[in-house]
C-alpha cells in the first residue's frame, strides 16, 4: 500500500485560533493507483494533500503512512505538482536547470545531466533546455514542473490542480500526457481537482470529502479501461455512470 490513513484530522490556522478541517478520514491508496480527491471549494482537499506530502502535521491520534513508514516529513520516494507554474519555476534558470534541482544534492553532475536530458524528452521538451519559463507558454511551464517532479524517479506523485488554470485544449493533451508517463508503471498518483470529467477520465477511484469538518462522504470506482482516449472514453457508459455518481454525490454534499 502507498499510503494509508486512519483517523485523520487535521487543523489549520485561522483569525480565531485553530480550525478543524479534516475528521476521521480512512484512505488507502493502493501502490500503482491513480486517485483524484474531489469536493467543494474550501472543503480540506488540499490539507489533505499537504498531510500525505508530510508538509501539514495532522492532530496525534491519526495515522498517516506511505509505502509502509509513518509520515513525519517529506518522505522519501515522493514528489509533488502545484497549479501555480509560474511561482513553483525559477524565470533566471533554464529549463533544463529547474528540472535538475531536486537532483542537486544527491547525484553526481553526469548522472543528473543524463536523467534532465531523457526526461525532458518524455515531456516532449527536449528542444527547449536552454530556454527560460518566461519563454515558454503556460502548458510548457507545466510540463517543466512535471518533468521536475518526474526526474527524481518518484514511486508516488502528489498533484494540486495542476491543470487547472489551463486552457481546455492544452489541459487535455497534459491530461493525455501525464496518463502515458505514468501508464505501465507502479507510480503512485494521488490527485486533487475541482473538474469532474478531468477526475473520472484519469483516474482508478474518485475520493469525494463532505462535511465541516470533512471526512470521506463517497469512494466511487471507475471502470473504464485503459489506455483512455478523451473521445471514446467520454463517451463511454463507465465514464458517463461515474460521472453521474461524482456529480450526484458533490452537489448533494452541503
Amino acid at each position: 500500500m502507498s499510503f494509508e490513513c486512519r483517523t485523520l484530522s487535521a487543523e489549520v490556522g485561522s483569525r480565531d485560533g485553530a480550525r478543524s478541517v479534516l475528521h476521521d478520514v480512512s484512505l488507502d491508496v493502493a501502490k500503482g493507483e491513480f486517485v483524484s480527491i474531489m469536493g467543494r471549494s474550501g472543503v480540506g482537499k488540499t490539507t489533505l494533500l499537504r498531510v500525505l506530502a508530510g508538509l501539514l502535521k495532522p492532530t496525534p491520534d491519526s495515522t498517516v503512512r506511505f509505502e509502509g513508514r509513518d509520515v513525519v516529513g517529506p518522505p522519501e520516494g515522493l514528489s509533488l505538482v502545484f497549479q501555480d507554474y509560474s511561482s513553483a519555476l525559477l524565470p533566471w534558470r533554464t529549463v533544463a536547470a529547474n528540472v535538475e534541482l531536486p537532483l542537486e544534492q544527491n547525484l553526481p553532475k553526469t548522472e543528473r545531466r543524463q536523467r534532465v536530458a531523457a526526461t525532458l524528452e518524455m515531456v516532449g521538451l527536449a528542444d527547449r533546455a536552454n530556454d527560460r519559463p518566461p519563454q515558454l507558454s503556460g502548458g510548457m511551464q507545466q510540463r517543466v514542473q512535471l518533468a521536475r517532479a518526474l526526474a527524481s524517479r518518484p514511486v508516488a506523485l502528489l498533484m494540486d490542480e495542476p491543470f487547472g488554470a489551463l486552457d481546455a485544449l492544452t489541459k487535455s493533451d497534459l491530461e493525455d500526457e501525464l496518463l502515458r508517463l505514468v501508464g505501465g508503471t507502479a507510480m503512485t498518483v494521488v490527485f486533487v481537482t475541482h473538474d469532474i470529467d478531468e477526475a473520472v477520465y484519469l483516474s482508478d477511484r474518485v475520493v469525494v470529502l463532505g462535511g465541516e469538518p470533512a471526512d470521506v462522504v463517497a469512494d466511487i470506482a471507475v471502470e473504464c479501461p485503459r489506455p483512455r482516449e478523451q473521445i471514446r472514453t467520454r463517451e463511454s457508459a463507465h465514464f458517463l455512470a461515474a460521472r453521474s455518481r461524482v456529480h450526484e454525490v458533490i452537489f448533494g454534499t452541503r
